[in-house]
């Protein structure tokens, strides 16, 4: 698998980026390419001023396996990556991979970010993941791992509504006379 960091949303094709949010384990609006790329344009609507892109997305053979949409900020007094559209606004957010592909790349994706740097002295803490994400149970196999700290709550609790709703049936009414 090879990663690759952007520092901008344009180097990453829009199309791929939503067919894998689709195909990926949180099919969610605050995870497509519009949204975050629009997020980002205004730092959450001014929440995250002093702010730097580390997205990161992982190919092989030419085919986009996953993207890690984050930023690194100064948090709690201390370096942090966070998701893009943390913490306001955005309700879930999530990394961008099918669910059989999320082991292999978010181990790619913490050596990545250990070897480049980007990581070194830096929390990560991500908001908003859904209670039903597996991202939750492999960062803490990943970071159980590594001999990191993983530490887990909730944060603010959101409503779901499934976007995968069954197709209502409606029955026919009989035609009516007098």
């Amino acid at each position: 698998m090879e990663f690759t960091l952007h520092t901008d949303f344009s180097t990453i094709n829009p199309q791929d980026w939503n067919t894998l949010v689709e195909a990926g384990i949180s099919d969610t609006p605050f995870s497509r390419y519009e949204y975050l790329s629009q997020w980002w344009q205004t730092r959450g609507g001014g929440e995250w001023k002093q702010a730097e892109l580390v997205l990161v997305s992982a190919s092989e053979n030419g085919r986009l396996i996953g993207i890690a949409p984050l930023f690194k900020t100064d948090y709690d007094g201390r370096a942090a990556l966070l998701l893009v559209g943390s913490i306001e606004i955005s309700d879930y957010l999530d990394l961008i991979v099918r669910a059989e592909d999320l082991p292999r790349f978010l181990t790619g994706l913490f050596d990545f970010l250990v070897h480049s740097g980007l990581q070194a002295g830096t929390a990560c803490d991500w908001y908003n993941l859904p209670d039903s994400s597996p991202t939750l149970a492999a960062l803490k196999a990943e970071s159980e791992r590594r001999g990191w700290t993983y530490r887990q709550e909730i944060y603010r609790p959101t409503a779901f509504i499934s976007s995968r709703m069954p197709p209502c049936s409606i029955p026919r009414s009989k035609p009516f006379s007098a």
